[in-house]
C-alpha cells in the first residue's frame, strides 16, 4: 500500500500571547521528480500559483490531484522560507510499473496459475507492499497444493518503461498423506468413503483437491439419504514428516419419507411436492417446512381443512429412520362466490380476475415426471380415476387459500392507489361456510376514498435556462404515487442534464376550486448550484497520449456538467479497444459544489498480445499460425492486428499419394517454393482522424494476401481496402470503403469430393487473372432499443457498390485465353427491419430486403464474387448456405434434366446434369436480383432462453430481366435463442415448404449462428 504524505509548513509557530501572523506569499512553486520522469499534465493539477497567498486548502487539493493521477507512490508538499515569502516544493515519487513478469523454477503450478495467484498485472504499479502480498499469495497457493516448503524469491531488473520482475521458485518436497482416520459414525463402509474422497496413502496433500473431495462425500451421503449427516473440516497433523488426516463424520440415520392418509394424491406426487434434496439439514425446522409444503399443496387443490402432522420413527439401532407425514385431507371446499362491497371505480369482475391470478401465481407446481397415457382424455372410457391418478388442478376462482387472498387484497389496494385513490383500502373480511361445509362465500371490503386527479400543474423555483414544460403530469391524469414519482424523477433528470446535479423536487397537492377530485399540483424545485466541469484528472495512462483521452471524452473545463455526456464519453473510450477498463466519475460526488472535477481511470491493454500454434493437416500439410495484436502503438489509438498462417502443400497427403508429378506443369505448384500457401492479413484501425472531419469518423486499412492449393484449383489473391466510418448521431452512421483486389485462379487436374464454403467463394471467380477496384458507400439508421438483443425499434440500411475492372484476362479450365469482357456495374441493396414488443419479453421481428445489379457500360458482366446469394442462417433458413438456385436457371435447366432422365444411358449429358441425376446438390451461381421477406415471433422460455418461430419468403434471379414478383420460395421453422450480452446464440431448424426434387433440395436444414436479424 502506497503512503500519501502531505506536510506543509505554512507559517512559523506563534508565541503565547502573540497574534496569529498572516499567511505568507508564494514566491515559487516547484515539482521535484527523478531525472527523466514524465511531467506532462502535472502543472495543471497544482492549484497554487506564484504570487498568491499560501492556502492550506489549495495545497491539499493540489496534493490530492497529483495523487489521484495514479502516477506516484508518494506526494509530499513542503515550504521553504525565502526572502519575500515561501517556496512551495512538491516532492513526487513516481510509480514503478511492472513491464514484464518472468517466472522460473515452477513445475507444480503453471505460469498462468502463479500469475493469477499473485494478482499482478503487467502495466500496473509495482510497490513493495503489493510485491510482498504477491509472494505470500504464491506461497499460499503452493501450500494448498501440499508444498509447505515452497520459497519465492524476487529480483527486479530496471528497464526504461519500469521494471522486469523475476520470480524464482524453490518448490521443495511435498507433504504426503500418511494416515486417514474417520471419527464419529461413518454410516458407509470405509472403502466407499475413501473412494468418495479419492484419498490414497502416499499421495500429495492437496488442500484444494481435499476440499472438493469433502463436497463429493457430502453429496454421496445425501444421495444415500443420510439427511442429517455432518462432515466437519479436516484435521491435519504431521507425524514423522507425513500428514495425518482426520475426517470428522456423523452420518446419522438413513431416512425414508412415508405418507399416510393421502387418498387423492399418490405418494410419488407428494414426494415431488417435498422437493427435498438434502442440501439443507433435516432438522426440526426443515421438518415443519416440509409438512407445510404438503399442506400448502393440498390447500391450493381445494382441500382447505387439510392437516399434516410429521412424526419420526427410528429403528432400535438408530441406523435407519422414517419421516412419516400423517395427512387428514378433510372435505374439499369450493368457493361458490366472491363478493366485493364498496367498489365503484373497478367492477367486481376485474377484482375477481385479479384474485384468481394471485391464486394461480402462488400455486405450487411440483416437477412431475408422469408416464404418457394412450388415452389422456379417457374418451374410450377404459380408465377410472384411482389411487395413482392425479386429479386435475381446480379452477382458481373456486379455491380459497388465506395467504393468497391476503396477497390479493394488497395487490388490489395498490391497484386502486395507482388509479388515483390514495386512501383506498381493500380488506378480506370473512369466509362464510354453507351448511354442507363443502361450499363457501368469500367477502372483501373495499374502501375507495376520494379519487384524486391532476388539475392544474405549477412549477416553482425552476432555473430560467430550464423549461418547465413537459413535466409528465397532465390535467385529468390519476394522481397516484407512481405518477408523482415518475414526474419528480423526470424533472430531476431534466435539471441534471442542465447541470443542476443536486436539484431536489418536492410535490404538494391541494384541492382546487372546482371539482373536489381535481387537485392543484405544485412542484417546488430547489435547483442547488449549477455544476461546471473543473479539472479532468487522468489515472492509469502509460502509453496513451493524454489528448486521446480528452478528445474522446469530449468534456471541456468550465462547461456545464452533463452526466449523460460523461457516460457517452466513457463509451467512446471503451470503443477504442485499447483499454481493458474505463471508469469516468465525479470526484467526491456527494459534496455540493459548483465546480466538480472529473476523474478518468483507465487500464491499458498489454503492448503485445497474441499466440502461435501449429499442426499437420492432410490437405494443407504442415501449418504454422500466428495471431498478434498491437494496441495503441502510437498512443493515439492506432491498433494493428496481424494474422497469418503458412503451410507447405508439398508435404500434404495429396503430394504423398503419387497422383502428381513434378514434371507436369499443372502439378509443379505442389513442390519447391511454389508449394507454399497460406493467408496473411494486417489491419490498421484508427478510431478518430485528426482532420477537418468529425470526431466520430474512424478509419480502417486492411491488407490481405492468400494462396490456396486444392486438387481442382490454385487460387492467389491480393487485396487492399481502406474505409471511413462516421457515427453522425446515435441513430445514423455512414461508411465509405474502397477496395483494390487482384485474383488469379487456374485449374488443376484433381477433383474435390466436397466443396466447403471457402472453396465456393474462391470458385466464384472465373479462371484467369482479374484486377478490380470497388467503391462501397453505405448508410444505416438504427432506432433499436438494444443493438444485440432488440425488442423494439426500426433498423434501416442501404448500400451501393461500384465495381470496375482494371484488367481482365479470362481463360478456360486448360489455361487457354478466351475473349475478355468488361466488368462495370453498380450493386444496390436495402434492408428494413421492424421490431414490435409483445408483452414482457416476447417480440415480433419483420424484415424486408432486396437488391439488384445494374450494368454501367454496354456488354458489362458481373462475376460470381459480386453477385447475390440466398440461403442459410441469415436469409432462407430452409436452404443450406448460399443454396438457393436462381429461378430462371431452374426453369431453363428443368427440360434438359427431364430429357437426360429419359435416356437409357445419360453419358452424353453434360457433367452438371449427370451430377444432378446422381443425387448431388448443385452449387448456386448467384444472381443479379433478389427479394426476401422474414417474420419471426420470439417467445421467452426461461430466463435466458427464447423460442423463435419464423416464416420466410424470397427468391433469386440470375438475370434481372426475368424477375417475377409472385415467384417465391417459402421456408418456415423453429429455433432456440440463448441470450448473451454480445447477441443471442441461435440454433434453427428450417423447413423447405416448396422442395424442388428435380434439383435434390433437402427438406430440412440445421443452422447455428451468433446473432439474429
Amino acid at each position: 500500500m502506497c503512503l500519501l504524505a502531505a506536510s506543509a509548513v505554512l507559517a512559523s509557530p506563534s508565541l503565547p500571547g502573540e497574534a496569529f501572523p498572516s499567511p505568507p506569499n508564494v514566491v515559487a512553486v516547484e515539482l521535484v521528480l527523478p531525472e527523466g520522469s514524465d511531467t506532462q499534465g502535472l502543472a495543471g493539477l497544482v492549484e497554487v500559483r506564484r504570487g498568491q497567498v499560501l492556502s492550506p486548502r489549495a495545497v491539499r487539493q493540489s496534493v490530492e490531484g497529483l495523487w489521484n493521477t495514479g502516477r506516484f507512490t508518494d506526494v509530499v508538499a513542503r515550504t521553504v522560507e525565502v526572502p519575500g515569502g515561501v517556496r512551495l516544493v512538491f516532492h513526487l515519487t513516481p510509480v514503478q510499473r511492472l513491464t514484464r513478469l518472468v517466472i522460473e523454477g515452477n513445475v507444480v503450478l503453471s505460469d498462468e496459475e502463479i500469475l493469477e495467484a499473485s494478482g499482478l498485472q503487467e502495466g500496473t504499479p509495482l510497490d513493495p507492499d503489493a510485491l510482498d502480498a504477491a509472494k505470500e499469495a504464491i506461497a499460499a497457493a503452493y501450500r494448498r497444493k501440499g508444498y509447505h516448503q515452497a520459497r519465492v524469491a524476487d529480483t527486479q531488473e530496471p528497464v526504461p518503461e519500469g521494471a522486469v520482475l523475476v520470480f524464482t521458485l524453490e518448490e521443495g518436497e511435498p507433504l504426503r498423506i500418511g494416515r486417514v482416520t474417520f471419527t464419529g459414525s461413518p454410516g458407509l463402509a470405509l472403502p466407499r468413503l475413501l473412494e468418495a474422497l479419492g484419498l490414497e496413502l502416499g499421495m500429495v496433500f492437496d488442500q484444494a483437491r481435499l476440499d472438493a473431495s469433502l463436497e463429493r462425500l457430502r453429496k454421496l451421503l445425501r444421495e444415500q439419504r443420510y439427511y442429517r449427516a455432518r462432515v466437519g473440516a479436516l484435521q491435519v497433523t504431521q507425524e514423522e514428516g507425513r500428514a495425518a488426516v482426520t475426517v470428522p463424520l456423523s452420518a446419522g440415520p438413513r431416512y425414508a419419507f412415508h405418507f399416510h392418509g393421502n387418498h387423492h394424491f399418490p405418494s410419488r406426487v407428494l414426494a415431488r411436492v417435498l422437493a427435498y434434496d438434502g442440501s439443507e439439514p433435516l432438522d426440526l425446522g426443515m421438518t415443519e417446512q416440509l409438512a407445510w409444503r404438503v399442506a400448502n399443496f393440498y390447500r391450493y387443490r381445494g382441500y382447505h381443512f387439510v392437516r399434516v402432522t410429521p412424526r419420526e420413527v427410528r429403528r432400535p439401532d438408530q441406523a435407519e429412520a422414517v419421516l412419516a407425514f400423517d395427512i387428514e385431507e378433510g372435505q374439499r371446499l369450493v368457493v361458490k362466490e366472491v363478493r366485493f362491497r364498496g367498489n365503484r371505480a373497478l367492477p367486481s369482475g376485474v377484482l375477481r380476475e385479479v384474485l384468481a391470478e394471485r391464486v394461480r401465481a402462488n400455486e405450487p407446481v411440483p416437477d412431475l415426471e408422469l408416464p404418457l397415457q394412450d388415452d389422456p382424455l379417457r374418451i374410450d372410457g377404459r380408465e377410472e380415476l384411482g389411487r395413482g391418478t392425479v386429479p386435475p388442478v381446480p379452477d382458481p376462482h373456486t379455491v380459497f387459500v388465506e395467504e393468497a387472498y391476503l396477497d390479493a387484497a394488497e395487490v388490489l389496494t395498490e391497484a386502486y392507489r395507482e388509479r388515483g385513490f390514495p386512501e383506498a383500502r381493500v380488506s378480506f373480511l370473512r369466509l362464510e361456510l354453507e351448511e354442507t361445509g363443502q361450499t363457501a362465500v368469500a367477502e372483501f371490503e373495499v374502501v375507495e376514498g376520494q379519487e384524486r386527479r391532476v388539475g392544474d400543474v405549477t412549477v416553482d423555483g425552476m432555473p430560467p435556462e430550464v423549461s418547465s414544460e413537459d413535466v409528465e403530469l397532465y390535467p385529468g391524469d390519476s394522481l397516484s404515487e407512481e405518477a408523482v414519482d415518475r414526474a419528480r424523477r423526470a424533472l430531476e433528470l431534466k435539471l441534471a442534464r442542465a447541470g443542476y446535479l443536486f436539484a431536489r423536487v418536492e410535490m404538494e397537492a391541494v384541492p382546487g376550486e372546482g371539482d373536489p377530485r381535481d387537485m392543484l399540483v405544485r412542484l417546488h424545485v430547489e435547483p442547488g448550484p449549477r455544476v461546471r466541469v473543473g479539472r479532468i484528472i487522468l489515472q492509469g495512462q502509460v502509453r496513451t497520449d493524454e489528448r486521446t483521452v480528452r478528445d474522446h471524452l469530449d468534456v471541456e473545463v468550465g462547461q456545464v456538467m452533463d452526466l449523460e455526456k460523461l457516460a457517452e464519453g466513457r463509451r467512446r473510450l471503451a470503443r477504442l479497444n485499447i483499454f481493458r477498463q474505463v471508469e469516468v466519475q465525479l470526484r467526491e460526488p456527494g459534496r455540493r459544489e459548483e465546480i466538480k472535477d472529473v476523474l478518468v481511470t483507465i487500464q491499458e491493454r498489454p503492448r503485445l498480445d497474441g499466440e502461435v500454434s501449429g499442426g499437420y493437416f492432410l490437405v494443407d500439410g504442415p501449418r504454422l499460425t500466428l495471431d498478434t495484436a498491437f494496441p495503441n502503438i502510437n498512443g493515439r489509438g492506432l491498433n494493428v492486428l496481424a494474422r497469418g498462417k503458412i503451410n507447405y502443400v508439398g508435404l500434404s497427403a495429396d503430394a504423398f499419394s503419387g497422383r502428381y508429378s513434378e514434371e507436369l506443369e499443372e502439378d509443379s505448384a505442389l513442390y519447391g517454393w511454389e508449394g507454399l500457401g497460406g493467408r496473411g492479413s494486417v489491419s490498421f484501425t484508427y478510431p478518430r482522424l485528426n482532420t477537418w472531419l468529425s470526431r466520430e469518423v474512424g478509419a480502417r486499412l486492411d491488407f490481405i494476401g492468400e494462396r490456396v492449393h486444392r486438387p481442382s484449383y490454385l487460387s492467389t489473391r491480393f487485396a487492399a481496402a481502406a474505409g471511413l466510418d462516421w457515427a453522425a448521431t446515435k441513430w445514423l452512421s455512414v461508411s465509405l470503403q474502397y477496395e483494390l483486389e487482384h485474383n488469379r485462379l487456374r485449374s488443376r487436374g484433381g477433383v474435390l469430393s466436397e466443396l466447403n464454403r471457402a472453396d465456393q467463394e474462391r470458385l466464384r471467380f472465373p479462371y484467369g487473372v482479374f484486377s478490380l477496384h470497388s467503391l462501397r458507400p453505405a448508410v444505416t439508421l438504427d432506432f433499436r432499443d438494444d443493438p444485440t438483443n432488440p425488442r423494439r425499434g426500426l433498423w434501416v440500411s442501404a448500400s451501393t457498390e461500384f465495381t470496375r475492372d482494371l484488367s481482365v484476362s479470362p481463360t478456360d479450365a486448360r489455361g487457354t485465353p478466351v475473349p475478355d469482357f468488361p466488368i462495370d456495374g453498380v450493386k444496390l441493396a436495402a434492408n428494413v427491419t421492424v421490431y414490435a414488443p409483445l408483452g414482457r419479453r416476447a417480440s415480433l421481428a419483420l424484415s424486408a430486403r432486396g437488391g439488384t445489379i445494374l450494368p454501367l457500360s454496354e456488354g458489362a458482366q458481373s462475376i460470381g464474387s459480386k453477385l447475390f446469394y440466398l440461403g442459410g442462417s441469415s436469409s432462407l433458413r430452409g436452404f443450406r448456405e448460399d443454396g438457393v438456385l436462381p429461378q430462371d436457371q431452374r426453369t431453363a435447366v428443368r427440360p434438359q434434366l427431364q430429357s437426360c432422365r429419359s435416356l437409357v444411358n445419360p453419358a452424353a449429358c453434360p457433367p452438371e446434369l449427370r451430377a444432378l441425376l446422381d443425387g448431388q446438390a448443385p452449387i448456386s451461381p448467384g444472381g443479379e436480383l433478389f427479394t426476401l421477406g422474414k417474420a419471426e415471433l420470439r417467445l421467452p422460455v426461461f430466463s435466458s432462453l427464447d423460442l423463435g418461430l419464423f416464416f420466410e419468403a424470397g427468391n433469386l434471379w440470375g438475370d434481372r430481366a426475368n424477375f417475377e414478383l409472385g415467384a417465391l420460395r417459402y421456408t418456415s421453422g423453429v429455433g432456440l435463442r440463448y441470450v448473451t450480452p454480445v447477441g443471442p446464440l441461435a440454433f434453427d431448424v428450417g423447413y423447405n415448404l416448396d422442395r424442388d426434387e428435380d434439383f435434390n433440395e433437402p427438406t430440412t436444414q440445421f443452422h447455428f449462428s451468433i446473432g439474429v436479424f
